[in-house]
């Protein structure tokens, strides 16, 4: 490998790593807004109002389609809306304006169930685009590296083990290892190459 493969190639995982923003953690970040904005009335520790428990332990009962929380669709998840209401709308949580979530936090509660609403680790990862409607080169693909860091670059073709990625906002192609990439990227390079 070429020292100028090798700079290009460390230039890309950095960004990788540096642009885009990290999975909400359930833990850090949702189960903290759920204890201090909804469990006086919403806790089995406490009292479950409208059958509806958010203790870590009951909160899967409320995940899936049809239920509050429909992962993959914050703004349509009842969990979300309910919190986004006005004032004065009878369904509003929390209800009467009491301890309403700030804006950071419903945007962190609306991003944590765009990715998946998982309950363990850091969200679950976007899953990806299946292979047949993989464009070829020079579409704008995402690209997730194996810590889980994404960005869009196009895909430019496979050179040996590694992946060719244009930035389209600088237009610089960077060469990177697909093991570098998460097992999906490395799926989506090798079905865009065909």
């Amino acid at each position: 490998m070429s020292l100028s493969t090798m700079k290009s190639s460390l230039f890309l995982a950095l960004v990788l790593t540096a642009t885009t923003a990290s999975a909400v953690d359930f833990k850090s970040q949702i189960a903290p807004i759920f204890r201090n904005k909804c469990y006086a009335c919403h806790s089995v520790t406490k009292k479950v109002k409208g059958k509806l428990a958010l203790d870590d332990d009951k909160l899967s009962e409320q995940i899936g389609a049809g239920k509050n929380i429909v992962p993959g669709e914050g703004a349509k998840s009842t969990m979300y809306v309910n919190c986004t209401l006005p004032n004065d709308d009878g369904d509003v949580m929390p209800p009467e304006g009491k301890n309403r979530l700030t804006d950071a936090e419903l945007a962190t509660l609306k991003s944590w169930i765009d990715e998946g609403a998982s309950l363990t680790g850091g969200g679950a990862a976007p899953a990806a685009a299946p292979a047949a409607a993989m464009p070829a080169a020079g579409g704008v693909l995402k690209w997730t590296n194996t810590e889980g860091k994404t960005i869009e670059a196009e895909f430019m073709g496979l050179e040996g083990d590694s992946v060719l990625l244009k930035i389209p906002s600088t237009g610089v192609t960077h060469i990177l290892a697909l093991s570098k990439l998460s097992a999906e990227s490395q799926a989506q390079a090798k079905a865009a190459k065909k």
